[in-house]
């Protein structure tokens, strides 16, 4: 099933009566087979704009915010969302899905920021030389033979991005 962040605004209420709605709110949700994983109450706030209460038709400034983290099938949202609505209690109900959380992206920018010397993705390789190639250099002993040398070397792949986006 999955997440779901429902919130609600409710009017102001006394604190009897404001536990009464969010055990009716509660109950709602589990009998539509939810799973209540968390409740917060984000407090007594100012709303951003007028809002008005259902059988009173009264002006709402300001209200109570709560907030339940839910794991509810699509059908048990649209149902609840519908009974939630029509409570006379609450001012506002929005059921939002969380997306799933992400991997960490690994930064590599402290490893391209190196020199090319310093960086880890140097890997070494070896190949064939012969042994006439080098006889002008005095680094290599050619004396005498001419059989094939292997000589090692480094290669580096440079991992740098060629473009940001």
């Amino acid at each position: 099933m999955p997440l779901f962040e429902v919130s609600l605004i409710t009017r102001s209420l006394s604190k009897a009566d404001l536990v009464k709605t969010l055990v009716r709110a509660g109950n709602v949700l589990l009998d539509h087979g939810a799973v209540i994983e968390n409740v917060e109450s984000l407090g007594f706030r100012d709303l951003p704009y007028k809002r008005v209460a259902k059988q009173t038709k009264d002006p709402v400034y300001s209200s109570n915010f709560f907030l339940f983290h839910t794991h509810m099938s699509i059908d048990a949202r649209n149902a609840t969302k519908s009974i939630l609505m029509h409570d006379l209690d609450m001012v506002h109900v929005a059921v939002v899905p969380v997306p799933p959380p992400q991997p960490a992206i690994q930064c590599n920018l402290e490893e391209i920021l190196k020199p090319p010397s310093a960086r880890q993705h140097i890997g070494v390789r070896s190949c064939r030389i012969t042994s006439d190639t080098y006889r002008s250099t005095s680094e290599f002993d050619t004396s005498g033979s001419d059989e094939d040398r292997y000589v090692s070397f480094v290669i580096r792949r440079d991992l740098t991005p060629t473009h940001y986006k």
